[in-house]
């Protein structure tokens, strides 16, 4: 690969980047982030902004572990669910109820889950309220399929609780246990994520009077409840354990966890325009499409394994309360990064 043409992609997506996320740190809709621009073997990394501002500044230390919120579906679930297949142990198209007897909806497979068709609907009063026990009993019985069951995408993080559930059930420890002792040993990163972080190296989240300053426990109210049994949510990182996330998608980390091209195999759609846990983005010069997803606390990876090119940013847009207008700041910048990294 020519270093002087992965110099120059390099700074035309850091250019884009920098630029962004600085107004956002301006705008006061995170106060800080890092991130990092990977193209081959080259990786540039840069922190910028705050960890926290409220009640007193914290400084952003490049080392620091983020709560990845969602991306924790395709760092850790998805590959154990991939090996689970690899191991003959579930099927892509086997009805989740088959493994799940208990599960109140019976053509939803494992395809529909990782894809987001499920099409799953239902009401659970006083949610977030629940003890575990409850809320795990209520979600495998209360809800049902609808019209867009198989056909429409629609997000919800309770696809990818019943995914880990299931690959509790065929290995025999919770899923955040199985993430542990599995994925990131045979990823290397078992020293750069984790579920339970020091809350002393860790990006606080919220902040409120009654609570006080959220740090090291994860932000979302589903996954805080199940704890060990969320495959949703609850996995923290710093930028070093998602580029080297990232280098195994590229095939660039030896490891014999799963197949040496899995990460290739999943830049395509296998229902609803989505690959099989993330979302997918096409660049405008290759047509390839870069696996994406995002988390609720400010966090997103975009990654093409097969061009070994990614664009990975830890943000904080939760802290000290939640800014939706990140949002849109976002999706402006992944369709600009694209156009720039494929056409530099």
């Amino acid at each position: 690969m020519d270093a002087t043409e992965q110099t120059q992609r390099i700074a035309a997506g850091d250019a884009l980047v920098r630029m962004a996320l600085t107004d956002m740190i301006k705008r006061g809709i995170t106060p800080g982030a890092t991130y990092a621009l990977l193209d081959g073997d080259a990786v540039y990394t840069q922190t910028l902004g705050q960890a926290a501002t409220v009640p007193e500044p914290l400084p952003l230390k490049p080392g620091m572990f983020y709560d990845l919120a969602s991306l924790t579906k395709v760092v850790g679930t998805t590959p154990l669910f991939l090996r689970a297949v690899q191991d003959g142990l579930l099927g892509i198209d086997q009805p989740i109820q088959e493994v799940l007897p208990e599960f109140s909806a019976p053509h939803v497979t494992f395809r529909m889950a990782l894809t987001h068709t499920s099409g799953l609907a239902g009401y659970i009063p006083h949610r977030d309220e629940l003890p575990a026990d409850q809320l795990r009993h209520a979600l495998l019985t209360q809800l049902h399929e609808t019209d867009g069951t198989g056909k429409v995408v629609q997000y919800r993080d309770v696809n990818l609780l019943l995914v880990g559930w299931a690959l509790a059930k065929v290995y025999g420890d919770p899923i955040q246990r199985l993430i542990t002792a599995r994925v990131l040993p045979a990823f290397g990163m078992r020293t750069n994520a984790t579920f339970t972080p020091d809350p002393a190296q860790t990006v606080p989240t919220t902040y409120g009077p009654e609570h006080g300053l959220r740090r090291g426990i994860v932000h979302d109210p589903k996954s805080a409840i199940l704890g060990a049994d969320s495959g949703a949510a609850g996995l923290f990182a710093n930028i070093d354990g998602l580029v080297q996330y990232a280098h195994v998608t590229f095939g660039r980390v030896q490891q014999i966890f799963l197949h040496e091209n899995w990460a290739e195999n999943l830049q395509q759609s296998y229902a609803g325009g989505r690959s099989l846990g993330f979302d997918l983005r096409e660049g405008p010069v290759t047509h390839r499409q870069w696996l994406y997803h995002t988390g609720y606390t400010g966090t997103f990876i975009l990654l093409d394994p097969k061009g070994h090119r990614g664009l990975i940013v830890l943000a904080n847009r939760v802290h000290p309360v939640v800014h939706p207008e990140f949002l849109a700041a976002r999706d402006a910048l992944i369709p600009q990064y694209l156009a720039a990294t494929e056409r530099a």
